[in-house]
């Protein structure tokens, strides 16, 4: 039997940086390191944690600076992937870059990260270019597909 999973969402704090460290770890080669994700918090970038029956089960980081956010990192734990959750994390990320006058949203991703492109691909993000050998590996460099997606400007009243 499916079971619908109904994600709740909060801002990220230190104590989640082990949790998050951890998705780190089993997504990416060479990872964040706590240091990363502390960085991120005090100079109060806007960091997201899901949250699956007050389980963690993801995060986003993003920064905004004037009308262009910039989407840094995102993580869903294994047990959670496959369900639709990154997708519903990926669209709080955008939903609140147009809260906060966003007109532009952009991203780097490995290359070799099909399921993740796939997704930015299903969500509207498109290709701007290519940034040759971007990311650290063990043993090299892996080159970043760059993507964006377009916001549209929020409704405003006057």
């Amino acid at each position: 039997m499916n079971q619908v999973m109904t994600p709740s969402y909060r801002y990220m704090s230190e104590t989640d940086i082990e949790v998050s460290r951890d998705i780190e770890i089993n997504s990416n080669p060479v990872p964040w390191t706590d240091k990363n994700f502390l960085d991120c918090l005090r100079k109060d970038y806007y960091c997201l944690v899901q949250e699956v029956d007050q389980e963690f089960s993801g995060f986003a980081i993003q920064t905004i600076s004037l009308d262009q956010s910039h989407l840094l990192n995102i993580g869903i734990k294994e047990k959670f992937r496959n369900k639709g959750l990154g997708q519903e994390l990926l669209e709080q990320i955008v939903h609140a870059s147009k809260s906060m006058g966003c007109k532009k949203i952009f991203l780097e991703v490995r290359v070799s990260n099909s399921p993740a492109i796939e997704l930015y691909n299903k969500t509207g993000f498109k290709r701007v270019s290519i940034r040759k050998n971007y990311y650290r590996l063990p043993d090299g460099r892996e080159d970043a597909l760059v993507m964006s997606k377009r916001l549209k400007k929020p409704w405003r009243l006057f």
